[in-house]
């Protein structure tokens, strides 16, 4: 099955093959993030056969890939080989595919433009604050278990940056009215009521 010399090959189920891809080749016309790194990539065979397949040849995964169906162009073709790899159950091709996806969503949702981006700890800091309005940095720290220090130093960002806003007295807080009105709207629009 293995294409040492570029010709072509048969195999009984699946017909005569007519072209063998590398799978980083594949990946790179696809124009697709290459986001795993394998010793052993799958090889991938086109043939002229009706259905795709796989078999195992000394351990290593290689696909056969119908012509039917595929495009002349060849960064469409790709995504389609790679969108077949999916459905064949090829784990590098399940990660490279559904990251592909879930950028392409973020990128539809407006997920790149938000601003400002916070980090872990500062999420965990807003989600007890909106939970528990009037918190102070000490009730803080304790239920999030990071340290003063650290809780600090990510209440300052969230202030500078108008999420939280301080009560009258000064140590408590709580969201700010524009960030209580953006969390209000994103619940609404995840309950359907946009």
């Amino acid at each position: 099955m293995s294409d040492q010399n570029g010709e072509n090959g048969t195999c009984q189920k699946f017909g005569t093959w007519k072209q063998s891809y590398s799978f980083e080749a594949v990946v790179a016309l696809s124009g697709y993030r290459n986001v795993v790194s394998t010793n052993s990539p799958p090889k991938i065979y086109i043939h002229d056969g009706p259905t795709d397949g796989a078999v195992v040849v000394n351990g290593m995964a290689e696909y056969l890939i119908s012509e039917n169906g595929l495009s002349d162009d060849e960064s469409e073709k790709s995504r389609q080989i790679l969108e077949r790899l999916v459905a064949l159950g090829d784990w590098a091709a399940v990660e490279i595919v559904e990251r592909r996806h879930r950028d392409d969503e973020r990128a539809l949702s407006g997920y790149h433009q938000i601003k400002p981006r916070l980090t872990v700890p500062q999420m965990l800091i807003l989600r007890f604050v909106r939970q528990n309005p009037g918190s102070a940095l000490v009730a803080i720290s304790a239920a999030t278990g990071m340290a003063s220090v650290e809780v600090g130093l990510a209440i300052d960002h969230l202030l500078e940056n108008g999420i939280l806003e301080r009560l009258a007295d000064g140590g408590k807080l709580t969201l700010s009215a524009a960030e209580l009105r953006r969390y209000q709207n994103a619940l609404t629009e995840l309950k359907g009521g946009v």
